[in-house]
């Protein structure tokens, strides 16, 4: 007895099958309804006597099966099987026949029946199989044709995705063989033709010689391990334009791991690029007229430092001269900050520490006959300000250690001045100007003070956004924060 094929369709289930049984005997259609009323529980059974009931049953076209006779009275099973096929793509036909012969079979097999048994008490037995087989196969087959429209749909998007974006999409197998470019190379001159089939090498022939060891690396790193890359490469046309092109590429695994080729997608920056160039090249022209701007302002100031200085020369009391000895200090204070500017790589920010170093240098300088006896000690190291703090902090200095280089140590009296400049947590600095001279009298407020000197002390802190402390303990200690 033959062996049943699996099937999705069981004897303990009732599934939705129609069946037309298509023969001129009442007693053959009775024995086929019998047999597939045991085989198939539920299933619809329609017999079909003559040519009006077949044209019914197949406008209705709802059916599963067809059993068909080879030889009627009214049509041949050829005809049926040819209009059932046309009406019903995965129905199974199956041949069920007294009369036909080998050759019958052959032709029928090709105009797509799916199983030819021959009558005879004991092939009864055998049409079950021959029907379930028969449906088993059509279900294969409407699946398989199922998958395989689902495919070339995906791979009718696919195309229409590459082929209609500006992008260049490739990929390579695991030994840098290109298997697919799209058709956006021809922007460039080139056809994918000139690279299917062929080494990444041969692409990259015809990026600039500086790109063209870079990019065969860049796939030799992917494949050795890394996941994803972004390179830049400069790709020749033919005509000899050069295109800046960013690639964004991916290795591709199997279940098991392994490496299986690599995906990749080549844009075109060159815009961008030239855009970038330009504003770098417009960055670079502001940066020498930013620079030359410091230049000048320090260049002036110092020539009215000068003017102040010559002045000073002229007038004949000490209290007119030390007037315009602060003034020249508060000039050259500002000239040295755009002096640092100038000279600094980063033009919106100087090295505030090493500012310190020359404007207490300087200041010491401008009073050498009142600072010959003290020691300098400043603590600051790293610390950049912007020129937003860097010129008030600055006059802020020129301020605190002037008034302590005139009234710390009357009378040449050895002492010392200490500065730090640190940077404290959540962008804020921290200030202190300590002598241990003779200390600040108590009656002076300065925040309150009248005198020009300590009220620009009062009005800098107040434009740092700092607090600003005064201790009076063995000499004067003067504390900011900002």
């Amino acid at each position: 007895m033959a062996k049943k094929a699996p099937s999705t369709f069981k004897k303990d289930q009732s599934p939705s099958l129609r069946a037309l049984i298509v023969d001129d005997y009442p007693q053959d259609r009775q024995l086929i309804s019998r047999e597939l009323q045991k085989e198939f529980p539920g299933i619809e059974v329609i017999e079909i006597k003559n040519k009006t009931e077949l044209s019914q049953a197949l406008r209705r076209g709802d059916f599963n099966l067809v059993v068909t006779e080879y030889k009627l009275h009214w049509t041949t099973g050829m005809e049926v099987l040819k209009k059932a096929k046309k009406k019903c793509p995965y129905c199974a036909v199956v041949m069920f026949t007294a009369s036909g012969n080998e050759e019958v079979a052959v032709e029928a097999m090709k105009q797509g029946l799916d199983d030819y048994v021959l009558k005879s008490s004991g092939q009864y037995l055998c049409l079950p199989v021959a029907l379930r087989g028969a449906l088993r196969k059509m279900e294969q087959k409407k699946m398989i044709d199922e998958i395989a429209r689902k495919l070339r749909e995906s791979e009718r998007r696919y195309r229409a995705l590459t082929e209609n974006i500006n992008d260049i999409i490739y990929s390579l197998n695991p030994e840098g063989v290109i298997t697919y470019i799209s058709p956006q190379v021809e922007k460039y001159g080139y056809k994918p033709q000139n690279f299917l089939g062929k080494p990444l090498s041969e692409l990259a022939e015809n990026m600039v010689p500086e790109d063209q060891a870079k990019m065969m690396d860049d796939f030799l790193q992917a494949v050795k391990g890394g996941e994803e890359r972004l390179t830049e490469y400069r790709f020749v046309s033919p005509e000899g334009k050069v295109y800046w092109l960013e690639n964004y590429s991916r290795i591709q695994r199997n279940k098991k791991g392994q490496v299986t080729g690599v995906i990749g997608v080549l844009r075109d920056i060159t815009e961008a690029k030239k855009t970038q160039e330009e504003l770098q090249k417009s960055l670079r022209e502001k940066e020498i007229l930013l620079r030359e701007i410091y230049h000048r302002v320090k260049n002036n100031m110092q020539i009215m430092a000068s003017l102040l200085r010559l002045q000073a020369r002229q007038a004949q009391d000490e209290r007119t001269k030390e007037l315009f000895r602060e003034s020249q200090a508060r000039i050259r204070t500002m000239a040295l900050v755009h002096e640092r500017l100038y000279q600094s790589e980063d033009l919106s920010s100087i090295d505030f520490s090493d500012y310190i170093n020359h404007m207490a240098v300087h200041l010491m300088s401008l009073y050498h006959e009142k600072s010959r006896n003290i020691d300098l000690e400043i603590k600051s190291q790293g610390v950049y300000l912007d020129i937003n703090r860097a010129i008030p902090c600055a006059l802020l200095l020129n301020e605190l250690i002037t008034n302590v280089l005139k009234h710390a140590f009357p009378q040449n009296q050895p002492g010392k001045l200490t500065i730090v400049l640190e940077k404290r947590p959540r962008g804020k600095y921290y200030l202190l100007v300590e002598d241990n001279g003779v200390g600040l009298s108590p009656e002076i407020d300065i925040e309150k003070a009248e005198t020009l000197g300590l009220q620009l002390i009062n009005d800098l802190a107040i434009q740092l956004g700092g607090q600003l402390r005064v201790y009076r303990n063995q000499g004067t200690a003067v504390e900011v924060i900002f």
